[in-house]
This record gives structure tokens, C-alpha cells and sequence, in this order.
């Protein structure tokens, strides 16, 4: 008996972690996506932010309810697109 809550135990342990980790990884995907847009859109840091933002504005109404991590990954597709 002993035993079957200490496995518990480390299974939730490990699950908590792992959803931890997880989370985290969205946050520095995100991240990452705003630092490449920043770098192919060649425009300075500020410049660049204050468009991310107002590109992700019009994002959220024409396509609701997505994530900051598709907004992103889509003004990068647009972006790339654009450019051929």
C-alpha cells in the first residue's frame, strides 16, 4: 500500500513538471518568433515592436481566438510570402 502512494506521488510530480516545462516552451517560442520577425523585418527594435503589435491587433479580429504563437507564425508567413 505503501508503495502505490509514493508511485503516485511520483507520477504527479512528474506530470506537474512536465506541464511546467511545457508552458515555459510557449513562452520562449514566442519569444523566438518576435526576434526573427524583429531580424527579418530588418526595421529597428521599436519600430518593429510597436508593428508586431498592431499587426497582431489586426490579426486577433479578422482570425479570433488563436494564439499569440499563430499570430506570430503567420505574420512570418505573410512576411516570407511578400518578399517573393
Amino acid at each position: 500500500m505503501e508503495y502505490v502512494i509514493i508511485v503516485i506521488i511520483i507520477l504527479g510530480l512528474f506530470i506537474f513538471l512536465y506541464r511546467r516545462k511545457k508552458s515555459g516552451g510557449v513562452r520562449s517560442s514566442v519569444r523566438s518568433l518576435r526576434d526573427e520577425y524583429r531580424r527579418k523585418a530588418g526595421l529597428p527594435p521599436a519600430a518593429a515592436d510597436e508593428h508586431i503589435d498592431h499587426y497582431i491587433s489586426r490579426l486577433q479580429q479578422k482570425h479570433p481566438g488563436r494564439s499569440e504563437e499563430w499570430y506570430l507564425e503567420k505574420m512570418l508567413f505573410d512576411l516570407e510570402k511578400d518578399r517573393r
